[in-house]
């Protein structure tokens, strides 16, 4: 585990849903979105290892989402976001007027956030399956920034702006705002992103961005139906699969507030965190998931069908034990799951080093994690209510229907207990107990 400094930056393709959402419609198959989006971030990793090999760092892509830092000093990290930034809002432009293959999507909008700080950089050592990341309150405010800037803008946090020149302060629009206290701020700066000074000539970045484009065409991309549980490590952007199952978002509730924006208890929120994940990415082997990433404290996970397996039971119980096991940590989560299609492939120029996983179905557990599921609750779609209902009524019963979703705060005890206590109440009904065990009964009131 080690301690760095830089500014932690996002640049997010904030319409990414609906380029997909568009293309599956109309098309019941998604290369094309997947190609765009390779093409795009393998464009800006490459832009930013080639002009600034010893600071420009990518660490992961999350969805729609390319998660970058810059190692350096406050100012002269800003400079390197800059221009990476200046950069990617160019290549929006570019890849949907000057990329034939790619003028049937929607054109990518982006959206970016930035911070400065210190965090933790390390690895989750598991066998076959090591995954980098970082946790620090830079990194969290960051994606806090990217989510409430504007399309085509970038927002940064006031320890950047405070260090900025006088002429480029002007450029800034300050945002007051309560979304932000929880950071320990009370605004934010926001410009768009075709107003940011840059140096650099980027000509010859665009035009390999056609190029790297060009390497892999459409039609060698295939998307197969999986036999047997998908192992990510031996997909590409061209061997894609096309899954029928559950995708699983698990949220820590509350737990960025916890992070010092002084950075004052960073180690220990570091180590907790790992240890939450850890948990979390377990409850998900235990139960023949499959751990996609880790996208800051929230765990990606996909259960799907195949040959005679269905994937429903254990999906949600990995949710229901996940939420009884972080309690030990004095934290909370929100999780969301939902049913249908998806595809999955592996992107980015890091040999193709990024698992990703879209389509619909994801949006929608996405949406039931992020907007429906309350602390402590499971929330899943009425296809998976109705799949319970069929193969384990008990278990659907613990769930209640709300407006296109049914939650549940019963965690996988209360669920066992619920199930004991019913059988208990019918064996006394049916006479089924022996002595002891009826007077037991009896006493405790059952």
């Amino acid at each position: 585990m080690k301690k760095l400094e830089g500014i932690h930056f996002y640049v997010n393709v904030a319409n990414f849903n609906d380029v997909v959402t568009d293309e599956e419609t109309r098309q019941g198959k998604v290369n094309h979105s997947i190609h765009a989006l390779d093409t795009f971030f393998s464009s800006i990793e490459s832009f930013g290892k080639k002009e600034f090999p010893d600071t420009f760092v990518v660490e992961k892509i999350t969805g729609s989402r390319l998660h970058m830092y810059v190692l350096n000093d406050i100012v002269e990290s800003y400079e390197v976001v800059e221009e990476v930034v200046k950069f990617a809002g160019d290549l929006t432009k570019y890849l949907n007027n000057d990329i034939a293959k790619y003028k049937t999507l929607l054109g990518f909008k982006i959206q970016v956030g930035a911070c400065f700080g210190s965090f933790y950089n390390f690895e989750f050592k598991r066998e076959n399956a090591d995954e980098e990341t970082t946790i620090g309150y830079a990194a969290n405010y960051a994606a806090k920034l990217q989510g409430l800037s504007n399309i085509d803008a970038i927002a940064i946090s006031s320890n950047i702006f405070d260090v900025l020149e006088h002429e480029k302060k002007t450029i800034f629009v300050k945002h007051n705002s309560s979304k932000v206290q929880k950071y320990g701020e009370d605004c934010y700066y926001e410009m768009p992103i075709v107003k940011l000074s840059g140096k650099i000539d980027y000509t010859e970045s665009l035009a390999k961005s056609r190029e790297y484009a060009n390497k892999i065409n459409l039609t060698d991309m295939v998307f197969r139906k999986p036999t047997k549980s998908v192992a990510f490590d031996d997909l590409s952007k061209k061997e894609c699969k096309e899954v029928e199952g559950i995708p699983l978002f698990a949220d820590i509730r509350g737990f960025t507030s916890q992070f010092d924006n002084d950075d004052t208890n960073l180690e220990e929120m570091t180590i907790k965190t790992q240890d939450i994940l850890t948990t979390m990415y377990n409850q998900v082997e235990q139960n023949k998931g499959i751990h996609v990433q880790f996208q800051g404290d929230r765990e990606f996970a996909l259960f799907h069908n195949y040959s005679e397996y269905e994937c429903y039971l254990d999906a949600v119980k990995a949710g229901l034990k996940m939420i009884d096991a972080v309690k030990v940590y004095g934290v909370s989560i929100g999780v969301g799951q939902s049913f249908g299609k998806m595809f999955a492939a592996k992107i980015g120029a890091r040999g193709e080093k990024d698992f990703l996983l879209i389509g619909t179905t994801v949006i929608e557990a996405d949406k039931n994690e992020d907007e429906n599921a309350k602390a402590n609750q499971l929330v899943i779609s009425n296809d998976i209510y109705v799949a319970l209902k069929r193969i384990n009524p008990k278990w659907a019963n613990i769930f209640t229907k709300a407006d296109g979703y049914y939650y549940t705060t019963s965690g996988y005890n209360d669920l066992t207990n619920l199930i004991a206590q019913e059988q208990l109440r019918s064996n006394n009904r049916n006479n089924n107990y022996n002595g002891a065990w009826g007077e037991c009964v009896v006493e405790i009131g059952i």
